[in-house]
C-alpha cells in the first residue's frame, strides 16, 4: 500500500483543483446576493480567486510537464553519453559499448512507460528478418518474428510511423503481434540511422491501455529510436564508418584513423 508521503500530491492538485474551481466561483456568485458584510466580501474574494485559479494551475501543469520531459530526456542522453564518449576513442572493437548503448536506451523506453512495462530492441538482417538484440524486462520476448509478425512489423518499418496497439487482443484489423507472456498493450517504433532502417523497438506491458500517446509522448519515443539507429547502424558493416583522422604534415598516417566496420551481428 503506498505510504502517505509518497504520494504526488502535487500531481493530483494540478488534476483535482482545475476541475473544481468553476463550481467554486459559480457556488460563491451564487450566494453573494443573499450575503452581506463580511461574508459578502469573503465570497466575493473567494469567487475571484477561484476564477483565476484553473488557468494559473493549467500554466503549472504545463511547465511541469516540460520541465518533467526535459529530465527524461536528460535521462536518455547521459544514459548513453560515457559509452559514446568511451567509443569516441576507443582502438578497439567497439562491440561491447554499442552493445551497453543499445541496451540502456530499450532500458529508457520501458522506464518511460512505468512500472511492469518491458521493451526489445529488433534487428534487421540482410534477409530482412528480424532477430532480438537487446532487452529490458522480457527475458521470454520472441527471439524472432516469423510469418504474419513479421509482415506486419515489417510494413510498420516500411511506413515508418509510430504505432501505438491498445489492446493486442482487440485491434479489430490494425497492427498485432506476438508479445511477451500475452501482453495487451504496445507501442511499435520503427528504427533508423538516417533513411536507412535498422529494426524496431517494441515496448509492451501487461495491461490494455496502459501505452498512450498521453502517457508515453511519441516525440521521446522517436528520440530514443533514433539514438537506438545509430548505435546499431555503427556496428554493422553497412552502417556508419568511424571518420578518419587528417593526415600528417610528413603526409604519413597517424595509424589511429582506420575505419573499422563495428560489429557484426
Amino acid at each position: 500500500m503506498q505510504k502517505i508521503k509518497d504520494v504526488d500530491w502535487k500531481g493530483i492538485a494540478y488534476t483535482v483543483l482545475p476541475i473544481i474551481s468553476p463550481g467554486l466561483t459559480f457556488f460563491c456568485a451564487s450566494q453573494i446576493a443573499g450575503s452581506k458584510g463580511f461574508i459578502r466580501v469573503i465570497l466575493i474574494a473567494l469567487g475571484i480567486a477561484s476564477a483565476a485559479l484553473a488557468p494559473f494551475l493549467a500554466r503549472l501543469a504545463s511547465s511541469r510537464e516540460r520541465r518533467n520531459a526535459a529530465m527524461e530526456m536528460e535521462a536518455v542522453i547521459s544514459a548513453v553519453a560515457d559509452e559514446m564518449g568511451t567509443l569516441a576513442v576507443s582502438r578497439d572493437d567497439t562491440t561491447a559499448e554499442l552493445g551497453v548503448i543499445e541496451d540502456k536506451l530499450v532500458r529508457c523506453a520501458a522506464e518511460h512507460g512505468g512500472a511492469k512495462v518491458g521493451a526489445a530492441f529488433y534487428a534487421l538482417d540482410d534477409e530482412r528478418h528480424l532477430v532480438r538484440v537487446a532487452k529490458h524486462l522480457r527475458d521470454n520476448a520472441p527471439r524472432h518474428f516469423e510469418n504474419r509478425d513479421l509482415i506486419n512489423l515489417l510494413n510498420a518499418i516500411d511506413n515508418e510511423d509510430i504505432v501505438y496497439i491498445k489492446d493486442n487482443d482487440k485491434t479489430d484489423g490494425n497492427l498485432s503481434i506476438r508479445l511477451a507472456n500475452g501482453n495487451r498493450s504496445a507501442i511499435v517504433a520503427p528504427v533508423f540511422s538516417g533513411t536507412v532502417a535498422q529494426g524496431v523497438l517494441i515496448i509492451d506491458a501487461p495491461d490494455p491501455g496502459k501505452l498512450t500517446k498521453k502517457l508515453v509522448r511519441e516525440s521521446y519515443v522517436r528520440a530514443v529510436a533514433r539514438l537506438l539507429g545509430t548505435a546499431h547502424a555503427m556496428g554493422t558493416p553497412s552502417g556508419t564508418m568511424k571518420p578518419s583522422l587528417p593526415r600528417q604534415p610528413e603526409g604519413e598516417g597517424s595509424g589511429q584513423g582506420t575505419p573499422t566496420t563495428g560489429r557484426n551481428d
